[in-house]
């Protein structure tokens, strides 16, 4: 048995002995990690709005957005490719606490997305990059302990997500950056940033 299937099972037989953590576990795992990490990316526009650099910010919101989709459609070639069961199916009387998903399992498609936004939240601001690892770690770990996926998943899907994310944010910051500073004289600036345009110093 190899080191991911004992862990899985070190993991499963974890999620027996505590059914007090069932009920928060199982909706973090399916949709109270993303939401949580969409929040912060809400919270980092905001952020954004009000700083000097407020046109990089929101370059930098908005590619993490973007990543974060990008990232979970290259995921599902990836997925389709490596054509890894899910752990339920090779261990049938495994603890289950979500509905069983008839896709592959390697790599978490919620780990992709994390993994995302860690890197796109971080190139925002590292405190929201920070709070974005605690919760994806978190979620990766929830997605185990539900039982729908191997730790070697949830691990794949945060690396494969902070790669493609750093690809774009970084590849495209600086013509982001700039179409932000376009939109600026746009009525479109209110997304941008906060306040009304300063005026420009007398020479």
């Amino acid at each position: 048995m190899s080191v991911d299937a004992r862990w899985y099972l070190d993991i499963n037989s974890f999620a027996r002995r505590t059914s007090w953590g069932h009920g928060f576990a199982s909706d973090y795992a399916l949709w109270g990690g993303l939401v949580a990490l969409s929040v912060l990316l809400v919270i980092g526009w905001l952020w954004g709005r009000q700083r000097e650099d407020a046109p990089r910010a929101f370059a930098a919101a908005v590619l993490c957005g973007i990543s974060t989709l990008v990232a979970l459609g290259v995921n599902h070639f990836i997925s389709d490719a490596v054509a890894r069961q899910r752990p339920f199916l090779r261990f049938p009387h495994a603890e289950t606490l979500v509905s069983r998903a008839h896709d592959y399992s390697f790599p978490s498609d919620h780990c992709v997305v994390a993994g995302a936004f860690i890197v796109g939240l971080w190139l925002l601001d590292r405190r929201l990059g920070v709070i974005a690892a605690l919760l994806a770690a978190l979620l990766a770990f929830t997605r185990v302990y539900v039982g729908v996926h191997y730790p070697g998943d949830v691990a794949a899907g945060l690396a494969i997500g902070g790669v493609i994310a750093a690809a774009i944010c970084l590849g495209l910051r600086r013509p982001a950056t700039a179409l932000s500073e376009r939109l600026m004289d746009t009525p479109l600036r209110p997304l941008v940033a906060a306040g009304p345009r300063p005026a420009p110093s007398p020479r």
